[in-house]
């Protein structure tokens, strides 16, 4: 592996603020470690040649550090300023930058991760993914939405997103058609339609300039759409593109019960697994999560309350189990790699795909492919307890972060597996705004000056159990939960 040249913790710490802004790679970010540079892959598809160059530029110009993020882009790390300008051109070259900052701030479009390589889906939704990502690129009359604004094109199958929260989604199912909701999850978002394939860049244009104009009539103009229906209801938009919905006034009556999330109840084989079964019944009970760690809103960026993914999402390992394999997920703790192991990841396919579940998805990948991959440090299997941790970069890559945070979350795995086994996330953050995840885990761990507050069922900065422990302490009393094998009724009492 690469030498990674890592910051010094020394550096002056900033307070916790709003940004306001989603970084690209020709508005870079500056963090803790230099600048974040994050590049936007159209549709998720990131061809190996593409995935090997990227390595190398990482290599060459950042730290050698590696993220994937929540909304399925790559994120180069430690760039210096003075390196800015080759980065550019040489990711324009590889055909990854915009014409300009304005038309990259709004190219924000989720993607089935596994669109083409999943049979059991309804639609290969990569040419409406590419289609919708050239329109917001192009039109100029869309380069004013909000920065964080977001679309999402779900095809279903065996690895659906509907608990990606968004702005306007569009949800394949049977006909085929996409169901069209605005603001949050598949189960939270409003349902304003159906709307053929056909129509859907279009349709999306056309609930986007709505957005623009509508939002202007308000004393405060919403960022999100769902503060635009909250504040105005769904009639309102529908009205404005009726035209493009094919079944505009979706209603139970008339259509049945509303579709589950594409491929969602087909005949989807289990992953094959090694993992250990829970340590006892009473260690099976999670947590009594509260209503933010399960909807999360589309105003704070959404999720569902697990750590990376959920166990139940068949996507890591092989899969499917059986010859031929379509793909092979791997997962690093954090969604943190490096840039050796992207280029070894890379030499294992023609094809990588990016996921929000901080994980890549190998298309058709070369026979041992599985064991390489779990030499480079990968995660194959859903039920790897690492997966219940989240964690920001801390203080290694933010400037505001006091902590280790990747090291306490490991720490943590280490030496409480019952209780990992048992809860939905772990959360270790680097400071009270909680990027990672802003809503509440069953157990949360919030820096300050380089000691940890642990809470229970809370979100960052929330009311502790425990306050002011050293990172070893902090470890310890959670690792005491484990130990402790409480049932959900007497972790409530937990004082």
């Amino acid at each position: 592996m690469s030498a990674i040249n890592q910051p010094c913790n020394a550096l002056p710490r900033n307070p916790p603020r709003r940004r306001g802004m989603c970084p690209g790679v020709l508005a870079p970010m500056e963090v803790g470690d230099g600048l974040l540079v994050r590049v936007r892959v159209p549709a998720g598809v990131l061809p190996a040649a593409s995935a090997k160059r990227i390595a190398e530029l990482g290599r060459r110009y950042g730290n050698g550090l590696v993220d994937l993020s929540h909304r399925g882009n790559l994120q180069l790390r430690g760039v210096a300023a003075a390196d800015m300008a080759a980065l550019i051109a040489e990711l324009r070259a590889l055909g990854y930058v915009s014409e300009d900052a304005e038309s990259e701030a709004v190219r924000n479009v989720l993607t089935s991760p596994t669109a083409g390589l999943d049979g059991t889906a309804v639609l290969d939704v990569r040419p409406n993914a590419l289609a919708l990502d050239a329109r917001l690129a192009a039109d100029r009359d869309l380069h004013r939405l909000p920065p964080k604004f977001g679309w999402l094109i779900d095809g279903g199958g065996q690895a659906p997103l509907f608990d990606s929260s968004t702005d306007v989604r569009f949800d394949a199912v049977d006909g085929p058609l996409f169901r069209v909701g605005l603001g949050g999850t598949f189960e939270g978002a409003a349902v304003l339609g159906h709307c053929r394939p056909d129509d859907l860049v279009e349709l999306a244009a056309a609930l986007a300039l709505a957005f623009l104009e509508l939002r202007q009539t308000l004393a405060e103009p919403p960022r999100r759409m769902a503060g635009l229906v909250k504040a105005l209801g769904v009639e309102v938009l529908r009205e404005r593109v009726s035209g493009l919905l094919s079944c505009p006034y979706p209603s139970h009556a008339a259509h049945g019960p509303l579709p589950s999330p594409a491929g969602q109840g087909r005949d989807i084989p289990p992953p094959q697994t090694s993992s250990p079964p829970l340590r006892s019944s009473r260690a099976n009970q999670r947590f009594a999560l509260t209503r933010q760690a399960d909807l999360r809103s589309a105003e704070s960026g959404g999720g569902s309350g697990w750590g990376q993914t959920p166990p139940t999402r068949h996507f890591l390992g092989r899969q499917p189990s059986w010859p031929p394999v379509s793909w092979l997920g791997v997962a690093f703790p954090f969604g943190r790699l490096d840039v050796d192991r992207l280029e070894a990841l890379a030499a294992l396919t023609h094809e990588i795909r990016i996921t929000p579940w901080r994980a890549l998805l190998l298309a058709a990948p070369q026979d041992g492919a599985a064991e390489k991959a779990t030499a480079l440090g990968g995660i194959l299997d859903h039920h790897d307890i690492r997966l219940k941790l989240t964690a920001c970069s801390g203080v290694t890559g933010c400037d505001v972060g006091t902590t280790d945070t990747h090291a306490d979350g490991l720490a943590i795995a280490a030496r409480a597996a019952g209780l990992l086994e048992a809860v939905r996330m772990v959360h270790v953050s680097g400071c009270a705004k909680g990027c990672a995840h802003p809503g509440a885990a069953d157990v949360t761990l919030t820096a300050r000056e380089g000691v940890y507050d642990v809470a229970l069922n809370a979100a960052p900065g929330g009311a502790p159990w425990r306050s002011g422990l050293t990172p070893s302490e902090a470890v310890t009393a959670v690792a005491s939960l484990s130990e402790a094998d409480l049932s959900v009724e007497e972790l409530s009492c937990v004082r």
